[in-house]
């Protein structure tokens, strides 16, 4: 063949258009699913109508660029991002890149999944040889085929988002990538880029699974689509409607009895009747529109999306093939999450298909924790509170500081909060915090309390005056010790000391000073959810009306999103809002890890029945000369009953008369211990 023919061919061939072939059909032509699957064998379409209609949108010759799915899990949302890799390889190849949270997810799905497929597939074999085979040219992370190259990157690194040009992206849940790939902006963005030299022959599709209501990648993204929902028609007057858990009755403690109610007509019908007609078999080319006229299930848009831009959101579980999420499974997994906000997020993400809310930051604001504010004065602790502790968080101008009592049940009860202005590197600001640590409290049953514990931060940069502040304390006998935020977020909540003074030779300093590393999202997970309590009991946090409304903005500062740590792992951080005072909420913190410390070793029960005997009954004291309530005085002539001689002051010479039956004193004061007092001549100066 000459150099021009050749020429003229590759013309030819990018200027053809490409072939119309349905990704769905070439599924159901083509794929052989691994016997390690829950549905081995051939690929039918009918088994998962709802997948077809995602199938067609992303076929090459489709006029839509982008495509999102938000779904739940085990829904065949995998099998649709295999299909589309298949035939995108087969039918219009292309260079592919393949977008994972992390490289090491692009390995297992390798592995687990492209693997499998490929060695099942013919028209697959033909095209990618085995990684492991001598001279394949073929790597893990590498799958060269006729036209093109299927790279399998994590969306963690920049270099492999930002080279070279790509006509297919596939994004693999969105919602677990990092936000912004070095400060370079989003992985999605980044990869979408690399595509705009295709235009409209490129293709650009992504699945996944929701978070958190506002900050959900996948969810950002399908609301920039056509937002297509999935409709059944009711078994019996036809009426076509979205699945969803609301609508589902069943008998109390009877899952099985589940049924689902037409909006319509209000009948109940089982999952079986709801799907019978609504997923049967579609003729070969039957299009969404054809499926509603015969009485099928069916996509249809609900918005005007960008354009280009489809999208699937609102699908539940309850949509899924009889067999796979049987109804009576989805109500059980319901009743189970109650009670539980990590497990009732979980049931929503993942069996909903929604992003979920989080009902305890969102509806327990600073405001609403306000309004809760009781009748007690500052340096006042309720009956109730057992055991006082203190948390003081270090600044560059200061020291916040939040004084706590916990009683039973760990309810808690405010008893101070401010902030000792002054540079903590001086001498006097630390003076002003032993002062106001080493003050008493006064306590509803007449007793005096005091701080038990007190966790210092020492974090910042005045990391040496806290720890001279502490080692002083110590040897004082004062439980005042520095701590600092674990960087692991499974951390304890209170850690082993750690010593921090070490001789030149390396060894440890004898009665030096030592921190405790404190997991302050373990505890953050803790406190907001007692926050979210509405009636005072076990966990319950009282605040007294004297702390101001700049306490409870900080204590709200904060909120939570999914990030990664250095091994990969997905969690719900507490990160900075756009307030960054957060001192008082820090403060709380660092309060319950003194706690902690203060009940260490320490069996509770005997605690609290130790406490309770000095704090448990009120003590009413008058302020002038009263001492004990004494008993009623005996008439002239009667006789003072040897039960009341511990009610009188010793000091009377009264006569013993015969004995007479006197009214018995009340509770509180059957309560003291029976002594004489003494008797105070003018203002009590001393409470104790």
């Amino acid at each position: 063949m000459s150099p021009i023919e050749t020429v003229r061919r590759a013309i030819a061939d990018a200027l053809r258009p490409d072939p119309k072939i349905w990704v769905d059909e070439w599924a159901e032509d083509n794929r052989i699913l691994p016997p390690d699957t829950p549905e081995p064998g051939p690929y039918r379409n009918a088994r998962t109508p709802y997948l077809i209609d995602i199938q067609r949108t992303m076929s090459p010759s489709s006029p839509f660029r982008e495509g999102w799915w938000q779904k739940p899990h085990q829904v065949g949302g995998s099998v649709t991002g295999e299909n589309l890799l298949g035939a995108w390889i087969c039918c219009a190849a292309g260079s592919i890149l393949v977008v994972f949270p992390t490289i090491d997810d692009g390995k297992q799905w390798e592995l687990s999944r492209f693997e499998p497929m490929r060695s099942n597939t013919r028209a697959l074999r033909r095209r990618i040889r085995p990684a492991d085979e001598k001279g394949s040219d073929n790597t893990k992370l590498r799958k060269k085929f006729p036209g093109g190259v299927m790279r399998l990157v994590g969306a963690n690194r920049v270099g492999a988002l930002k080279s070279s040009t790509i006509r297919y992206v596939k994004f693999e849940e969105p919602d677990e990538y990092v936000l912004d790939v070095g400060n370079q902006g989003s992985p999605i963005d980044l990869a979408r880029k690399r595509t705009e030299n295709f235009g409209r022959k490129a293709k650009i599709y992504g699945d996944g699974t929701p978070t958190i209501d506002g900050r959900s990648a996948i969810q950002k993204q399908v609301r920039r689509g056509d937002q297509r929902k999935w409709h059944l028609h009711c078994p019996d007057c036809a009426h076509p409607q979205v699945l969803q858990r609301s609508e589902l009755r069943w008998n109390d403690g009877d899952p099985d009895s589940v049924r689902l109610v037409c909006l319509e007509c209000g009948a109940l019908n089982t999952e079986h009747a709801w799907k019978a007609k609504n997923y049967a078999v579609r003729p070969k080319g039957m299009t969404e529109a054809d499926a509603k006229a015969s009485g099928r299930a069916y996509w249809e848009a609900t918005a005007v999306g960008e354009p280009g831009v489809a999208s699937w959101v609102s699908f539940s579980a309850l949509a899924a093939p009889v067999g796979w999420r049987p109804w009576p499974m989805f109500v059980r997994e319901w009743l189970a999450a109650q009670g539980d906000e990590e497990k009732l997020k979980t049931f929503v993400n993942n069996y909903d298909g929604e992003c979920y809310t989080d009902s305890i930051r969102t509806s327990v604001g600073a405001a609403d924790l306000q309004k809760r504010a009781e009748h007690y004065a500052l340096m006042t602790c309720p009956i109730g509170g057992l055991v006082c502790t203190a948390g003081v968080d270090t600044q560059d101008n200061r020291l916040a500081v939040v004084i706590r009592a916990f009683g039973r049940g760990e309810q808690s009860w405010g008893i101070w909060h401010g902030e000792i202005y002054g540079d903590p590197s001086q001498p006097e600001v630390w003076a002003k915090l032993k002062e106001l640590l080493e003050a008493p409290i006064r306590h509803e049953s007449g007793q005096v309390m005091r701080v038990d514990a007190a966790a210092i931060d020492m974090g910042g940069h005045h990391a040496e005056d806290v720890k001279a502040f502490c080692r002083q304390a110590q040897l004082q006998g004062k439980h005042w010790f520095a701590i600092a935020g674990a960087k692991a977020y499974g951390a304890p909540m209170l850690g082993k000391p750690k010593p921090v003074e070490f001789t030149y030779k390396g060894k440890e300093v004898p009665g030096g000073a030592v921190y405790r590393p404190v997991g302050t999202q373990s505890i953050k997970n803790l406190i907001n959810g007692r926050l979210g309590l509405t009636k005072p009991g076990g966990g319950y946090y009282h605040f007294p009306l004297g702390f101001e409304p700049d306490y409870y903005k900080q204590l709200r500062s904060e909120r939570r999103e999914w990030r990664r740590d250095g091994k990969g792992h997905k969690e719900l951080w507490w990160v900075a809002g756009p307030d960054p005072r957060n001192e008082s909420w820090d403060c709380e913190v660092y309060a319950y890890a003194a706690f902690l410390y203060a009940m260490s070793g320490r069996h509770a029960e005997i605690v609290y029945r130790e406490r309770e005997k000095l704090f448990g009954a009120i003590r009413q004291l008058d302020l002038l000369d009263a001492g004990a309530v004494q008993a009623p005085a005996p008439e002239s002539g009667a006789d003072v009953p040897a039960a009341a001689v511990d009610q009188v002051d010793a000091s009377d010479d009264a006569e013993t008369e015969p004995a007479q039956e006197v009214t018995r004193p009340p509770i509180a004061q059957q309560n003291r211990r029976r002594r004489t007092p003494p008797r105070r001549g003018g203002f009590v100066s001393n409470w104790g």
